[in-house]
């Protein structure tokens, strides 16, 4: 498996289109399809999934992503003194430049290559299609949840069309939600003899774990929309009806990450080590430290995750964060906290999509809004159990119920929450808890939903009194389709303008 990412980058570049600047562009025209087959397509865009997720410049190793970006403004991650390399993310200083990549690289590298498959002339390939569909509603949404309106209906016609219309967000929102409909029919009425998803790097062709991923994204997006006032309960009731059910373990993708130079996982190659090195650091792993606050507060409560979230420092051996934007040279790399061993396992390790953990407190927080049914506090528990597990807290079943049942915060014991009519706060922080590192944009995105948790500092010299909601509209966009780019003011980083942050 040593050398399967080399060989799908190859692939993708000599059966798609070629390796340049074009590589893989959305100007191609969706009516020329390419001439690799489903098959050959599918692992190299769950690679790019990957990618984008965690570091969308692989080619550079920039390590901008949604995972960076989520995890510095939702109050986790933080710049050691004496390193400066995420200042602007803690100073709020967004511009139409800042993590552009994220915009340029998901519709070209990521959405094109899903486009291609479910466009693919052929038959017997729906499975494939419909995996297609869903890892595209995946990639919009978050696009959607990032900037507001987005290219949706002409995004993959440019090369008739260079200037392609935005669309409403809630509009793509309400179309990609019936995309994940179709997919999850498409795969119930499979035709007999069709192929198998021999070549899938998440599910390994388990169609059944697919539609209960699309069923957790419907989720996802409902819960995206609580504040919105819209009556949202006919969907809610399928998504529970159609017996589908949600996952009960991580979404994960692994096409053969090595050791080896430009084979690692994109997580481990910004924040972990060297290829063949465990001391050689990677590019971002002095530089990037926990938020004091939230090592703080997994100190004060006694938090087994601590020590598999962070190592102790290199000069005293104490836990130690860092407060966003602050330079002191007190908060240098060797005097404060490095990555621990639960995120930077190796340079093999999957790749997370959506945590175990996550698909459970999402459903703990609709069962406690009374969206679907369900025992909230049974759910809650299970979720902090499963986060337990997937940073690999020894004994995690009992470590888990230890900390639940002893804490005496009230956020983190259920039966203190519910007295003190905090359920949605808890169900909220332990998601940031869990998923803080490994799925920053979601815990960014419910600190936007939510205000939890509402402890977080803004950080000292910020440009701004409230974290970010959005970023800008790329400089790349204003250049070549400025007709079409909604206008923006000084404060659309900030003003929620997102159909459903209100």
């Amino acid at each position: 498996m040593k050398n399967t990412i080399k060989f799908i980058f190859l692939l993708i570049c000599t059966l798609v289109v070629s390796c340049s600047e074009n590589y893989l562009d959305v100007n191609k025209s969706s009516s020329s399809p390419s001439s690799a087959t489903p098959d050959l397509i599918l692992p190299a865009a769950q690679k790019n999934s990957a990618d984008m997720l965690y570091n969308a410049d692989i080619l550079n190793g920039s390590g901008d992503s949604f995972n960076l970006i989520g995890s510095i403004f939702s109050g986790v991650m933080s710049d050691a003194g004496d390193q400066v390399w995420y200042e602007p993310e803690q100073q709020y200083l967004i511009i139409n430049t800042t993590y552009q990549r994220i915009w340029n690289n998901t519709y070209t590298l990521t959405l094109y290559p899903y486009h291609l498959i479910e466009n693919y002339e052929g038959d017997n390939w729906d499975n494939y299609r419909a995996i297609a569909k869903i890892m595209k509603t995946f990639h919009f949404a978050m696009l959607v949840d990032t900037y507001g309106d987005i290219p949706y209906a002409e995004a993959f016609g440019r090369g008739a069309n260079t200037q392609p219309v935005y669309d409403d967000d809630k509009a793509v929102y309400d179309a990609i939600y019936e995309e994940l409909n179709k997919a999850i029919d498409m795969i119930d009425n499979v035709p007999d003899g069709s192929l198998s998803v021999s070549t899938d790097a998440m599910f390994g062709g388990n169609m059944e774990l697919w539609q209960q991923f699309a069923n957790t994204l419907k989720l996802r997006m409902l819960l995206r929309q609580v504040n919105t006032g819209a009556d949202l309960s006919s969907q809610y009731n399928e998504i529970v009806n159609n017996g589908i059910g949600f996952l009960n373990e991580t979404a994960s993708i692994n096409p053969g990450y090595a050791d080896q130079t430009d084979q690692q996982n994109p997580f481990y190659t910004v924040f972990g080590f060297v290829p063949g090195s465990t001391t050689s650091p990677a590019r971002n792993h002095d530089a990037t430290r926990g938020n004091e606050y939230f090592m703080e507060f997994l100190k004060d409560n006694d938090d087994p995750r601590l020590s598999r979230l962070f190592l102790p420092a290199e000069v005293d051996g104490e836990y130690r964060g860092v407060p966003q934007n602050n330079y002191d040279n007190f908060y240098r790399s060797d005097n404060t906290s490095a990555l621990g061993e639960g995120l930077l396992i190796g340079s093999t390790q999957p790749l997370q999509v959506m945590l175990g953990s996550e698909s459970i407190f999402l459903q703990a927080e609709a069962a406690q809004r009374g969206l679907i049914p369900g025992d909230a506090g049974a759910l809650y528990k299970a979720g902090i159990e499963a986060s337990f597990s997937e940073l690999g807290v020894p004994d995690a079943t009992t470590e888990a119920t230890d900390y639940e049942s002893s804490a005496f915060n009230n956020v983190i014991n259920w039966d203190l929450a519910v007295a003190a009519g905090k359920e949605i706060e808890a169900i909220i922080t332990q998601k940031w808890i869990a998923g803080g590192y490994i799925s920053g944009f979601e815990v960014w995105m419910d600190r936007v939903r939510t205000n939890f948790p509402s402890g977080i500092p803004i950080p000292q010299g910020a440009r701004n009194t409230t974290f970010p909601s959005n970023l800008l509209y790329p400089e790349s966009e204003l250049a070549t389709n400025s007709d079409n780019v909604p206008s923006q003011g000084s404060n659309a980083a900030f003003d929620r303008h997102t159909f459903w942050m209100q």
